[in-house]
């Protein structure tokens, strides 16, 4: 087992010493099971491990730990400095508990983001003061790691409270599937690799205009996503039809492929640019 592993023994003998194991459906949930339960690590042990296989190993490993490790703790403040009459405001937080933290080996003493204890009216010493001038910046070009956060959480941007709420915990594509979706794009030319961002190709925006201007844009919407799961959980629950939702991607498969066989034209139809 894990617990023969000297960097994860005493974490795993300090789980069960603790008897942290419990029932819970915050860990143990069946009924949020889909294609396949969370990636774990077995009882067997790695023996002859890649720097990359043992560094992937580490996280899932120590990802499976501490979700059996209460909770971290931090006591969350709000600090009003005086310094030569002017009102200087600070929030921050300060850990007081590991908790599952300890599992990450981040401690009390090296949080970056905590803020050192002090008492009410304090004296403390001003160290530097900067004025800086700034503008607001875009939204920052997706990462693989950002864009597979933004599949997951895709359903909370939706306007309708049932689309959010069939789309919650699914997002597009599955745990599964995502990763292979964004490297399908990326084979495929509609988006690139610059350092750690994906830039979308000239192709991707030649297709995007080509769904707009055939009147196709649900294929590009998460809305159409969210509407299915709704759907076929409504199917579930007996308040809508099997044949009826078919039908309904029937007639939008027709759509889509009389649009496609009508557009004859040598250049790409745009009525509203995007």
């Amino acid at each position: 087992s894990i617990s023969q592993i000297d960097s994860y023994g005493q974490i795993a003998r300090k789980i069960l010493e603790q008897n942290w194991i419990q029932p819970d459906k915050r860990i143990f949930d069946n009924g949020k099971i889909s294609d396949h339960f969370a990636i774990i690590p077995t009882g067997q042990l790695p023996k002859t491990l890649s720097e990359a296989e043992q560094k992937i190993f580490d996280l899932v490993t120590r990802r499976f730990m501490s979700v059996f490790y209460p909770a971290a703790e931090y006591d969350v403040t709000t600090r009003y400095t005086t310094v030569n009459g002017h009102r200087f405001k600070t929030e921050g937080k300060v850990l007081v508990s590991q908790g599952w933290l300890e599992v990450t080996g981040r401690s009390v003493k090296n949080a970056k983001d905590s803020l050192p204890p002090v008492q009410v009216n304090e004296s403390v010493r001003t160290k530097d003061v900067v004025v800086s001038a700034l503008q607001t910046k875009p939204p920052a070009r997706y990462t693989e790691a950002t864009l597979l956060s933004a599949m997951e959480t895709a359903g909370k941007k939706l306007e309708t409270d049932e689309l959010r709420d069939a789309m919650a915990g699914k997002g597009l594509g599955t745990p599964a599937t995502r990763a292979s979706i964004i490297e399908g794009l990326l084979e495929q030319k509609y988006m690139r690799r610059e350092e750690r961002e994906l830039i979308p190709t000239p192709k991707a925006f030649q297709l995007m205009t080509l769904l707009h201007g055939l009147h196709i844009d649900e294929l590009s919407n998460p809305s159409l996503t969210g509407e299915w799961e709704w759907k076929l959980r409504m199917i579930e629950d007996g308040r809508f039809s099997h044949e009826t939702f078919m039908e309904e991607i029937r007639h939008l498969t027709d759509k889509v492929v009389k649009a496609a066989k009508q557009y004859e034209g040598d250049s790409v139809p745009i009525e509203n640019p995007i």
